[in-house]
């Protein structure tokens, strides 16, 4: 089963399937700002060209403005990376959601965004700012648009709001053991795209030591990581990870280069248990 590096979003715009998380770099104070463009690098030169950010994480989006611009110096133009955001629940709070596109623009040192996400979809508030955030679109200040964390029934209160544009992306949490069927099941009828955040639930016991996801990973001769991340693949979702070691990107290529049989795809299906490893968002409790 071949799998396409890239899923094409319903308005057209081509987004990579395997997806660099870039967090909270001031976190690591250890690390310099060129660490995290050496890292960035590496990713792309082993074909990872897509790199997730937030207002909400720190210098993220910072960094990532100080990488374009050292890969603009070395010839790597802006239309060679697929860069996504996300407004977090203050901005919603506070509104204007251009401004905040704006602001992202201006810190990341980019005219434009590959996809602006919300955060959360923040109870009260996520309709109308979707209305500006679809006018940001508009504008081409952004070429897709989504949420993070959303379910199916925030994008059927967008319909009824009178959204004009169905997301073109929704990022949230899934693994084996949280697999979101109904989501995936919608999300194809509505020619939605998935992002898989914390797509290996960060390596917790459950994770690590699940004998099935062990013995398949022995089967397939790869890592359990690269297992995980197939699986994704191969159910059209598009994960998201996070690693600051060279030797791991570089063997994140491999991902594309063996299949999971339909039998085994079904025994990893098996595992869901609905869990998160995130709780739901304080600021949109039991929403």
């Amino acid at each position: 089963m071949e799998i396409d590096k890239t899923i094409v979003l319903s308005n057209g715009v081509e987004m990579p399937r395997l997806i660099q998380g870039v967090p909270h770099c001031d976190q690591w104070t250890n690390y310099s700002v060129d660490f995290f463009y050496d890292i960035l690098r590496t990713s792309v030169r082993n074909g990872i060209v897509a790199f997730d950010s937030s207002h909400a994480y720190g210098k993220s989006e910072s960094t990532i403005g100080y990488v374009l611009k050292r890969f603009a110096e070395e010839g790597i133009s802006r239309k060679e990376v697929f860069i996504t955001s996300k407004i977090d629940n203050h901005q919603q709070y506070v509104g204007n959601m251009n401004k905040c596109v704006d602001d992202s623009l201006k810190t990341m040192k980019t005219d434009y965004l590959d996809c602006m996400l919300f955060h959360w979809p923040v109870q009260n508030h996520f309709e109308e700012n979707w209305l500006q955030l679809e006018d940001a679109y508009k504008k081409g200040k952004v070429r897709s648009i989504g949420i993070a964390n959303a379910k199916i029934f925030h994008i059927e209160r967008l319909r009824k709001y009178g959204a004009t544009i169905v997301p073109h992306v929704i990022q949230t949490e899934i693994h084996p053991f949280n697999s979101c069927l109904q989501l995936r099941d919608y999300s194809e009828k509505h020619k939605i795209a998935l992002q898989a955040c914390s797509s290996l639930a960060n390596m917790i016991d459950k994770m690590k030591y699940n004998k099935t996801l062990i013995d398949l990973s022995r089967k397939y001769s790869v890592s359990l990581v690269l297992l995980v991340l197939r699986w994704h693949l191969q159910s059209n979702i598009a994960p998201l990870f996070r690693s600051f070691n060279p030797k791991h990107i570089e063997e994140m290529k491999r991902v594309f280069t063996f299949n999971i049989s339909n039998e085994d795809m079904g025994l990893i299906d098996a595992l869901n248990e609905n869990y998160r490893y995130h709780p739901e968002s304080s600021n949109c409790a039991g929403f």
